[in-house]
Order: C-alpha cells, then sequence, then structure tokens
C-alpha cells in the first residue's frame, strides 16, 4: 500500500471514535501515519471579549490529529511539546497536519503543524504509546 494513499475516515478510524467533533474538529484526512482535521470553532470556545478562542480547544484538535495519524487501538498520549503560535479567533478555518515518526514501535513520536490561511499557528511533538491492549485492563500488580 502507498504511504499516501487515503482511507476513507468512517472506515479506517480505529481511535477516538465517540469524540465530539463540534468540539475538537472533523477528521478531513487519514493515511498511514498521516491525518488532517479541520477546526473552526464556535462560540462557547471564546475566552473573554476579544473573541479570543480558549487554547484547550486547539490542543483537542492537535491531538485528534496526533490520535489519528498513529490510528492504533489501545493508544494514548503520554507527553506532548506544544508551542501556541498565535492566538485564534471565532470561526477561524484551521487546519491541523500530522505526521508520525515511526509506525513499528510501542511509542511513537507525532509531529502535528496548525495552518490558519498558511500561516503556521500551532506546532507541536505528541508521544504517544500503544498498548497491546486497554491500559484499563492491564493489571499492574501482575507485572514483574
Amino acid at each position: 500500500m502507498d504511504n499516501d494513499e487515503l482511507f476513507e475516515v468512517n472506515d479506517e478510524l480505529k481511535v477516538c471514535k465517540k469524540i465530539n467533533r463540534d468540539l475538537c474538529g472533523e477528521i478531513t484526512k487519514i493515511s498511514k501515519n498521516k491525518a488532517e482535521v479541520r477546526f473552526i470553532p464556535t462560540e462557547s470556545m471564546i475566552t473573554d471579549d476579544n473573541l479570543l478562542i480558549h487554547h484547550g480547544f486547539i490542543f483537542s484538535a492537535a491531538s485528534l490529529c496526533a490520535m489519528a495519524a498513529v490510528n492504533e487501538p489501545n493508544s494514548m498520549i503520554i507527553y506532548s511539546e506544544t508551542k501556541f503560535l498565535s492566538p485564534i479567533e471565532l470561526n477561524s478555518d484551521v487546519t491541523f497536519k500530522s505526521h508520525a515518526l515511526q509506525n513499528d514501535t510501542k511509542k511513537r513520536e507525532v509531529m502535528v503543524e496548525g495552518f490558519l490561511y498558511n500561516i503556521k499557528i500551532f506546532d507541536a511533538i505528541f508521544h504517544i504509546i500503544v498498548f497491546d491492549k486497554s491500559i484499563l485492563k492491564i493489571d499492574f500488580k501482575n507485572i514483574n
């Protein structure tokens, strides 16, 4: 399979299936080790009278994009290095693009960039760990 071959998002998505897309954006593209999320903030995300969007919603859209690039069940973000390069206003149309730097290890690094009008407004590296089974089903008391 070509690494840039696009998957059908709804058919191939293995993570974040039940997440509220109104709060963290819509996955618009997904392929092996890559994803894109379109994020349009709403009025409920405003922090003040300047119509600026709370950074938590921006981070959520970026983390959704990172998780979609890995697209492995039983995965979770354990760490991130994040730069918010510009504030976002109400009704901005932000595109997040992610690229997983590895695809065959238990710990993966995923680069995510956010763009508004082709200007980079967000930059991050997410560290995602992939477990063999759900983290909630691991018996940590019996691990040597």
